[in-house]
């Protein structure tokens, strides 16, 4: 049985680093092993795996908050935030740059996905930010590390996947990331103005008029209501998830097209087909992944784990350790839902024997995950933000947008420790919630 895993996950690896696209990798090296397990049944066993894991009703938020995601791109309602933010706060020391952090985070409390986020940012952030006096480098990892907030701040589309496997309530799951999201935006902001303060380029900058302020006011105080309208029926328990993204969709799209006017009746059409592409690619990548998933539960991988270190007396903080490091490799490789779905299946038998706190675990994945999408060779948001630093004009490497980087992947693992030992963090505000 141990060679039948090891034979699968070597031919995941080869698969991915010879260039096979990842929901493919996944379920081939899947489809294998379930043919170990099942014989010629293995395709009826893939089947309907994913067939009851897309069938899922929680799962129907995923393409609805994508379709948010995109309808907010379209509309350019993520330009009125920033600019809202940036009149208000350019004046102050690092204030570009924590205007664009704040308009990540409330992005992220709209939308779910990092990589959207920064490349949405990116697009517009990047030449403010080198406008001030920003150092290149820096205002590229402002944007990559703005953009991982998507999948800690709910809604999270990784949080959504946890909760379908654990039972997890997901209205709780999306609860706990708050507190730690705006902890990393704090200590983010921080980081910029000390950062800024240290350029010798930065430049003087002149404080927005008051007339400014209004007229951004006036246009940002829409998109500031989105958030609110996702956070606060998930708080109160008014809707359930999947009604809160139904609900997120057909607001931005009134907001879009009846105030701000940036989207059309024409638009519509190429809206939904965009965000149709994206969803597909998003839930084939889901399907993949629980293929491999199933193969290697099947192969008894989980049990197997649990017996090692409960049976065996490890102490949980070994556990706990170990699956950081492996969650943070995959992370350079694979997209953070494609992650839960291969790995909660193996590690919760563990979880529940050490009677760990399951959501508490889940945040601790998540930043996980997010220092993974800023980690070499591959974290998705260094390369989205290098793409769209070279569609902006900017002679933009890898090396420098890794350069800029790493000082934020640093303050993720900060986050990730104090949690770590701070649970009620992530734990305070779901004990709060209205049932």
């Amino acid at each position: 049985m141990t060679s039948l895993i090891l034979l699968a996950v070597i031919l995941l690896i080869v698969l991915l680093f010879i260039g096979t696209p990842v929901p493919v990798a996944l379920g081939f090296a899947g489809l294998i092993g379930l043919y170990a397990l099942s014989g010629e049944g293995a395709l009826v066993v893939a089947a309907k795996v994913m067939f009851d894991t897309v069938n899922d009703f929680i799962f129907l938020a995923i393409p609805l908050f994508i379709l948010m995601g995109t309808i907010l791109g379209r509309g350019r309602i993520g330009e009125k935030l920033y600019y809202l933010f940036d009149v208000f706060l350019r004046q102050i020391p690092g204030g570009v740059g924590i205007a664009t952090i704040l308009t990540c985070a409330f992005l992220a409390a709209m939308i779910g996905t990092s990589v959207a986020i920064a490349a949405m940012v990116g697009s517009f952030a990047i030449s403010n930010l080198m406008k001030y006096g920003y150092s290149f480098p820096l205002s590229l990892g402002i944007c990559v590390a703005g953009g991982a907030l998507g999948i800690l701040i709910p809604p999270s589309v990784p949080m959504i996947v946890y909760g379908a496997f654990t039972q997890e309530s997901t209205g709780s799951l999306f609860m706990a990331g708050v507190v730690p999201g705006m902890l990393a935006v704090i200590l983010f902001s921080i980081y910029v103005a000390w950062e800024y303060l240290r350029s010798p380029d930065k430049q003087k900058v002149v404080a927005a008029t008051w007339s400014e302020r209004w007229v951004a006011f006036k246009e940002g105080i829409w998109a500031l209501i989105i958030p609110i309208g996702v956070i606060v029926p998930m708080y109160t328990g008014l809707a359930t998830v999947t009604e809160i993204a139904a609900l997120g969709v057909l607001w931005s799209f009134l907001i879009g097209i009846f105030i701000y006017r940036t989207i059309k009746i024409k638009d519509i059409i190429p809206i939904l087909r965009e965000a149709i592409n994206n969803s597909v690619m998003v839930m084939f990548i889901i399907c993949g992944a629980i293929v491999f998933g199933n193969a290697v539960t099947q192969f008894g991988l989980g049990r197997a784990i649990s017996s090692f270190f409960v049976s065996n007396g490890f102490p949980p903080v070994t556990f706990l350790l170990i699956t950081m490091v492996v969650m943070f490799i995959m992370g350079m490789f694979l997209e953070g839902a494609s992650i839960m779905m291969i790995i909660i299946p193996i590690l919760l038998p563990t979880l529940i024997g050490y009677k760990m706190d399951l959501i508490w675990y889940a945040v601790l994945m998540v930043i996980n995950i997010e220092v993974g999408l800023l980690s070499p060779p591959v974290g998705l948001n260094l390369y989205a933000i290098d793409s769209v630093a070279k569609g902006l004009g900017f002679p933009s490497t890898l090396g420098a947008v890794i350069r800029g980087s790493w000082p934020f992947m640093a303050i993720y693992v900060l986050v990730l420790i104090i949690v770590g030992f701070v649970p009620s963090l992530a734990l305070w505000l779901p004990s709060h919630m209205l049932k």
